[in-house]
């Protein structure tokens, strides 16, 4: 009998999942029809100058949140003193950046080529004194475990950014409105959260409270800079050897993957860290609480990127409309290394909780090493050469997640590897299958290949887990019409 405190965590842990799987829906849904709109509006080299101009705007972004939000969330003990400062230093930060923009952006948009740079570059900058904010406050989110509040102000934020974006497209202002869906998100998103958390935090300069924060800040914000400056590498290589046009094609492709990417990365490393801390220092109790989580998790969210490879020739092209066949080869290429990489991230929070932070950062690293080759040496290829860097890259994350030996850390890497193959191995045979289906249908209009492949590709993944991992995957088919497992749900509260 499950006794009445676990039932509720388990109950908060399903309304946690149950904002977050609304929030990663509207997130989708807004994106899609955006891009349904812009796509028609623009063309490819819009969207690169986009890409070109948002990339360096994240890669800022990342000085004035990063070094903060993981070091404050995961701090023993927390003082208001700590968030004020974090704040100070971020606003500080970015102020200099914001300055740094406006002088550079003339260079820059002189070294791409792209006129508009220079005056969409200091515009979209702005954001970072949001992002900063937000990312403090999701810190705070985080320790008080009001993960529903984080997924409401996200999914609110996009709601009305992405709505005053559309009416800027309408308007005219077509590629002023591809940069300002960016602003207006991260404004309207810390808003909403400052609202929902009720904690005015008002910004002080602290070198001594800077300093508590020590390591893992350091860490953190190293290992967020490299995932960005992987993204910046793309892009610009992209620009460089293919030009603006293919880095428009690339970034199509992205605002259909990256969207779910995000969402579910977020939620799975908050959501994640509240069960690998209580295991504290015990290797033992990381082990099997950390494979359980870890193994249901992959079961759960790589069937997901396997099914969007398999459908991305109808979808993108329903989506976007003509003229975007290079996105279509680089989107099944982002969501095969999104189902490689994404679930084997947990392994790096688990890590991450015992201390061991640096993991993280040194996969990344090699990563983006590992896309600057695949770029530089294999343009010749063509535009698939953008979407096989991108799997060469994340390949990196589950190598290192279940390959690397760690002193003193007893996991077995044949455990870790136990908890990834069979999502692995099942979403495949899934995604397979429903591609071969499509080349039989392909006839047939799109919108009735999507009402075909997509129930058959639930169908049958639901099938194989039944099948060869009924008692991992007994959580998901305990929501199955029937079953008899459905009596023990936890109901939301």
């Amino acid at each position: 009998m499950t006794r009445p405190g676990r039932r509720a965590s388990k109950s908060r842990i399903v309304s946690w999942l149950g904002w977050a799987g609304l929030d990663a829906v509207s997130r989708l849904a807004l994106m899609t029809g955006s891009t349904i709109v812009f796509s028609r509006l623009l063309e490819p080299r819009d969207f690169g100058v986009t890409a070109l101009v948002l990339t360096i705007v994240t890669v800022a972004a990342i000085f004035v949140g990063a070094p903060f939000e993981e070091a404050l969330t995961q701090r023993r003990h927390l003082r208001i003193a700590h968030l004020r400062a974090a704040l100070g230093a971020s606003w500080l930060i970015g102020l200099v950046i914001l300055a740094l923009s406006a002088i550079a952006a003339h260079y820059l948009a002189r070294f791409y080529g792209e006129p508009e740079i220079s005056a969409l570059l200091p515009v979209a900058m702005a954001s970072i004194f949001f992002s900063g904010h937000s990312d403090i406050l999701t810190a705070l989110a985080r320790r008080l475990r009001r993960f529903n509040e984080v997924a409401y102000a996200t999914m609110l934020g996009h709601i009305i950014g992405v709505g005053m974006a559309l009416c800027m497209a309408f308007m005219g202002y077509g590629l002023w409105a591809l940069v300002a869906q960016r602003l207006l998100v991260v404004v309207a998103r810390a808003l909403v959260l400052q609202a929902r958390i009720g904690y005015v935090i008002t910004p002080k300069w602290s070198s001594s409270h800077i300093g508590d924060l020590g390591r893992f800040a350091g860490v953190s914000f190293l290992s967020r800079l490299t995932d960005t400056l992987t993204y910046l590498a793309f892009n610009n290589l992209v620009q460089i050897f293919y030009g603006t046009a293919i880095l428009g094609q690339a970034n199509m492709a992205m605002r259909l993957i990256e969207p779910i990417r995000g969402a579910i990365v977020a939620t799975g490393h908050n959501l994640a860290f509240t069960f690998f801390a209580r295991a504290g220092r015990d290797i033992g109790k990381l082990r099997s609480l950390g494979g359980e989580v870890i193994s249901q998790s992959a079961l759960l969210t790589t069937p997901v990127f396997a099914g969007i490879a398999a459908i991305a020739p109808v979808l993108l092209p329903l989506v976007a409309g003509p003229g975007w066949d290079d996105a279509v080869v680089i989107a099944i290429c982002l969501s095969i290394a999104s189902a490689i990489a994404v679930p084997s991230g947990l392994f790096f929070t688990a890590f991450s909780s015992q201390a061991r932070p640096e993991i993280s950062f040194y996969s990344l690293l090699v990563g983006l090493i590992t896309i600057v080759l695949i770029l530089t040496h294999f343009a010749w290829l063509g535009p698939i050469s953008v979407g096989l860097s991108r799997i060469a890259s994340d390949l990196v994350r589950p190598l290192f997640a279940i390959g690397l030996p760690m002193s003193g850390f007893a996991w077995p890497r044949r455990e870790r590897l136990a908890a990834l193959a069979p999502a692995w191995l099942l979403s495949a045979t899934m995604a397979v299958t429903v591609a071969v289906l499509h080349r039989m249908i392909s006839m047939q209009a799109p919108m009735v290949q999507l009402a075909i492949l997509i129930p058959t590709g639930v169908a049958i993944y639901f099938g194989l887990l039944a099948i060869f991992t009924r008692r991992r995957a007994s959580f998901l088919l305990a929501y199955l019409p029937g079953s008899p497992k459905r009596a023990e749900r936890p109901a939301v509260r």
